[in-house]
């Protein structure tokens, strides 16, 4: 059995990450915020659950004193939207939280640490953008992650195994569908269930590279993996998949009569991308669930959570 710490663990990636080690019998340790247990306590049983922020230290003094295995920080505010809205929020947990966590796992001795990035780092490369591809974010949250990656490779100086996974469009099930500021997918799914318009920010040419939660969960446990040494990794489906397609998808999978319109955009929003995965290609890791077979799950998943018949 080993010892886990997940910040965020009570968010999306990292609830199913949670579930994922619990199912496994290992002694799982989570960070988050109050609300966000308390919306998720029947899902994180057996875990250690730790209340707070983490761009406050004093968080991370709860844990403890005994070594952790593997360190996954997932904590962050995620929505590029909300980042140009309010950027200092950003800051505080992107930045601040992440100079945070590597304090403590410095002092901590962690053995490993896993930092799930995004693909914003990248700004505007759009088509089968591999690992070396230039930084050039354009929004505050890519900035913010390009910040984070920098407090996280400096870890490796303290003999941390570091693992950073730039994360392109996850979604599936336990997305957050009452948020629509967060998650393309989700947020399309959400207005196709409860209204008959789907809102489309920007242009439908748009596109982006969606991935399914239980691929990511298996991509960032390749840090387990004798042959994986530490370094940055692209978790994509490698596959561009335009915004009309999305939606197109969405609609015949209802079997309903739903408006597609396009309204302005955002600032900080680029106009397409995917990835080029070859480091997770290269460990063995591919994704096994298609898009098809991906929205038609967290379909089954939004219609329960949001009661719609």
């Amino acid at each position: 059995m080993a010892r886990y710490l997940i910040t965020g663990g009570a968010g999306f990636i990292g609830s199913a990450m949670a579930r994922k080690l619990l199912n496994k019998g290992h002694e799982v340790h989570l960070i988050d915020l109050e609300d966000r247990i308390d919306l998720d306590r029947e899902k994180l049983l057996g875990a250690h659950l730790h209340i707070g922020d983490i761009s406050k230290m004093e968080v991370f003094s709860s844990l403890p004193r005994e070594k952790f295995d593997v360190a996954f920080h997932m904590a962050a505010q995620t929505s590029a939207r909300i980042s140009e809205e309010n950027p200092e929020l950003d800051i505080d947990s992107n930045v601040k939280g992440t100079y945070y966590f590597c304090k403590w796992a410095r002092e901590a001795m962690v053995r490993r640490v896993v930092f799930t990035s995004s693909m914003a780092v990248y700004g505007s490369h759009g088509d089968n953008i591999n690992e070396d591809a230039t930084i050039q974010p354009v929004s505050v949250y890519g900035i913010t992650k390009v910040a984070g990656e920098s407090f996280i490779r400096i870890l490796s100086q303290e003999s941390i195994e570091v693992y950073i996974y730039r994360l392109f469009n996850v979604y599936g099930p336990g997305q957050d569908y009452h948020n629509m500021k967060q998650g393309m997918l989700s947020i399309f799914l959400t207005q196709a269930l409860t209204t008959d318009t789907i809102l489309v920010t920007g242009s439908l040419d748009r596109y982006r590279d969606f991935v399914y939660i239980d691929d990511v969960i298996d991509a960032l446990l390749t840090c387990e993996s004798d042959k994986n040494s530490g370094g940055i990794f692209n978790v994509g489906s490698g596959k561009p998949t335009t915004v009309k397609q999305l939606c197109n998808t969405i609609i015949n999978k209802l079997n309903s009569s739903i408006s597609v319109v396009e309204v302005g955009s955002h600032r900080g929003d680029v106009f397409g991308n995917y990835a080029n995965p070859r480091e997770l290609y290269a460990l063995g890791w591919e994704p096994s669930v298609d898009l098809e077979q991906g929205i038609e799950t967290t379909m089954k998943d939004a219609i329960e959570v949001l009661s719609c018949k």
